[in-house]
């Protein structure tokens, strides 16, 4: 019999609902279950045509009134979690699958300590058929070299916050509401999550990294650099500047600076120019392509 942790599963899907629905059977193969996977749908396809109504766990749909084509990353997380009724949350984007020790690992490290958890990330490639067994995940994928590797059992500290990214990370509830959620001034991806774990670091909240709380990666296409959300990747990184005098998202920038778009100017960012519509289909990746030596962009 499969234990049930009380634990909050929190993600969010905008036409990903195949992706969603290898994560919630992922979470149905673990070795624990959460208590509930609670889904902001961000727009597009309805992610109630993937829930398998056998699933040993609640699964609750939060509808989101989204004005653009920019998925609101904090208001979606933040509404999930304000939904959530467990002690502990884990929130997970949708193109991830848990480990089968995932739930189990958060929930063990959750219960015995206030700290901001994070687990391992492997990168699943371009593949017609996703495995179906932890094996064959496993085999099938490969870590990020940019990341920390977890302890071999347990769980240690670690001051790496700028490697905390919203794909999967969990903490306890009082401490998210106490840190104020994820920052609404970010619009779009990216920098609402690493803006998080900085104000974690702030308020003393300690970084564990968490042997078996791990994921597994979807592949799909993607941009690189981010041109097609050139602006609002610029105007994260700028609020994130602001908050905290640190620039995120560096291999972007410097990828954006690369193509003649922007320049640096002591503390600040001037664009020059926006990218063509050449330009930004010509940044597709469609492909697994190498990772960066420094992965502070998720």
């Amino acid at each position: 019999m499969t234990d049930t942790a009380p634990l909050s599963a929190c993600t969010l899907v905008r036409n990903r609902n195949a992706m969603l629905a290898a994560m919630l059977d992922g979470f149905a193969r673990g070795t624990t279950w959460p208590a509930e996977v609670v889904v902001a749908h961000a727009g597009g396809e309805d992610p109630r045509a993937v829930i398998d109504p056998a699933l040993p766990f609640d699964v609750r749909i939060i509808p989101l009134d989204v004005p653009d084509e920019r998925i609101p990353y904090s208001t979606a997380r933040n509404a999930t979690a304000a939904a959530a009724t467990s002690e502990a949350i884990v929130f997970m984007d949708a193109d991830c699958i848990p480990a089968a020790s995932c739930v189990a690992a958060f929930a063990d490290a959750l219960a015995a300590e206030d700290a901001v958890c994070i687990g391992d990330v492997r990168y699943l490639p371009p593949l017609d058929e996703v495995p179906a067994d932890e094996a064959g995940l496993r085999a099938a994928s490969r870590r990020h070299p940019a990341r920390e590797e977890p302890p071999a059992d347990g769980w240690v500290r670690s001051d790496r916050y700028e490697l905390v990214w919203g794909l999967c990370l969990g903490l306890r509830r009082a401490t998210f509401d106490r840190l104020g959620g994820f920052a609404d001034g970010y619009h779009g991806y990216a920098g609402e999550d690493t803006d998080l774990a900085f104000t974690a670091r702030a308020a003393g909240v300690p970084l564990l990294l968490v042997h078996g709380a791990d994921v597994y990666h979807q592949h799909h296409d993607t941009f690189e650099p981010p041109l097609q959300q050139f602006r609002a990747t610029l105007e994260n990184a700028r609020t994130f500047h602001r908050r905290w005098g640190w620039w995120p998202m560096g291999g972007w920038l410097d990828g954006f600076a690369d193509l003649g778009l922007i320049e640096r100017a002591g503390d600040d960012v001037v664009v020059l120019r926006d990218p063509t519509p050449e330009e930004v289909e010509a940044a597709r990746q469609t492909i697994a392509r190498p990772f960066r030596e420094i992965g502070d962009d998720g």
